[in-house]
């Protein structure tokens, strides 16, 4: 059985009026025009907006189709889109299921004259069984807010701010929420570091500067990655060319740290428990290797440059002093987490089946090395202990990751709990207690 759902945008000078006709189990939300850069110097229509499904049964095969009408109600634009994630990717193949909010995204044209007096929304879907079962409940994790979470601070142990949005864009375009864990508080945020980004923090930073010819290109910034240190004063971002530097707070004393990177392409910064001291890492599609460096935001390298590491099969996760870092890779017949030093010698801590590059990477304390892999295709928290060197398994988690999803783990200030945060249609942020450690 097919559904459909029509929405109309009453155009009244800059004032749209919607609603939702003939299909009560799915609900539009926050339907909306947009203008955007088409890529060829103009602008492009899109219709955005939400479909909430309110039945209970699972959709598929998700289509909007857009239709435009002058006010003699002659057709004269059309459209077509589809279910999207935060990046505005389509979704082609997903069953949206019941309870479910999902984005959606659906260009159009104008392709007669005359200006468009009423923009009519169509979703055309088919009922089906859900696509497979719920996220599995973990005794571990307290699922705390729902939606593609791909930034995280704690603030402190009880205290954490999360973005949600698009994985890869800078902080400032996410949405930010504050969670205080003993209220079970939510609320809107802006990020604490918003405010000092500015056009001129900008252009003193470079971070929007054309290399070749010394012009300003906003966009630039919007891939820079620019991140504040949570452990000390300066930032740290890349370039058009994907050099790494870093500056002030203020944009100002720039400090070149890694060059010749244009290569590579950056998926995040890990910050080391010493200040200032972080790992870039970089790998292009699922199933890449991961290369990266460790470095200081006041310059100074840590490790040797990119190209002088071997690569990981997984994202690395820096030690404590940045010195190091816990690798997954093969090495001959061996399988397993390897810890890699600084000038490329490295030991087997323990074999095991390594996951994809989208996973979280270790979190490596003076004590314990904390790792997230499938164990017989479950997501399983362990434990590895630096003393005994003995590993325990804590527990299976509530990812659902697929090729084009990531998930990321952040330990609290004083190791008391993982937050475990994911994108996708399955993403979501998780509190892990994880008081006793390997113990």
């Amino acid at each position: 059985m097919r559904v459909l759902l029509v929405v109309y945008l009453i155009l009244v000078g800059a004032v749209f009026a919607a609603s939702a006709q003939d299909a009560p189990e799915l609900v539009l939300l926050n339907t909306r025009l947009e203008t955007r850069p088409d890529g060829f110097g103009g602008e492009a229509r899109v219709v955005t907006g939400e479909i909430f499904n309110h039945g209970e049964t699972a959709y598929r095969n998700v289509t909007i189709a857009v239709e435009a009408f002058n006010a003699d109600e002659e057709l004269i634009g059309e459209g077509f889109g589809y279910l999207v994630d935060a990046c505005g990717s389509a979704l082609l193949e997903y069953d949206l299921p019941p309870g479910r909010t999902q984005t959606f995204e659906a260009p159009y044209e104008i392709f007669a004259a005359g200006e468009a007096a009423r923009v009519e929304t169509t979703a055309d879907a088919e009922a089906a069984a859900p696509a497979s079962a719920s996220l599995a409940e973990s005794p571990l994790a307290r699922q705390i807010a729902a939606g593609e979470v791909v930034m995280l601070e704690w603030l402190d142990e009880e205290t954490l701010i999360f973005g949600l949005g698009c994985d890869g864009a800078v902080f400032t375009e996410l949405d930010w929420r504050q969670y205080y864990a003993p209220d079970h508080a939510l609320k809107d945020i802006e990020h604490p570091d918003a405010h000092r980004v500015t056009p001129l923090m900008i252009e003193r930073s470079a971070a929007a500067m054309v290399t070749q010819s010394g012009d300003l290109n906003p966009e630039l910034y919007f891939g820079s990655q620019m991140t504040f240190s949570p452990t000390a004063r300066r930032i740290v971002y890349q370039n058009d060319l994907h050099s790494i530097y870093s500056a002030e707070p203020d944009g100002t004393y720039k400090r070149l740290i890694h060059k010749y990177l244009h290569r590579h392409s950056l998926r995040g910064f890990l910050w080391a428990r010493d200040p200032g001291a972080f790992l870039a890492y970089y790998y292009g599609v699922y199933g890449d290797p991961v290369h990266y460096f460790a470095a200081h935001v006041d310059g100074a390298m840590i490790t040797g440059l990119i190209d002088s590491l071997p690569p990981s099969q997984t994202v690395p996760g820096p030690s404590p002093d940045g010195v190091a870092a816990v690798v997954g890779r093969s090495d001959g017949d061996v399988s397993g987490y390897f810890w890699q030093t600084t000038y490329g010698g490295s030991k087997l801590l323990f074999e095991a089946e390594l996951p994809g590059n989208n996973y979280p990477a270790p979190i490596v304390t003076l004590r314990e090395i904390y790792l997230i892999r499938p164990i017989e295709g479950v997501p399983t928290l362990q434990c590895f202990s630096r003393g005994t060197r003995e590993l325990s398994t804590i527990g299976a988690l509530p990812l659902r990751l697929t090729r084009r999803s990531r998930a990321w783990s952040w330990l609290s200030p004083k190791g008391g709990a993982l937050a475990l945060t994911a994108n996708g249609v399955d993403g979501g942020l998780w509190w892990v207690d994880i008081g006793g450690g390997c113990g």
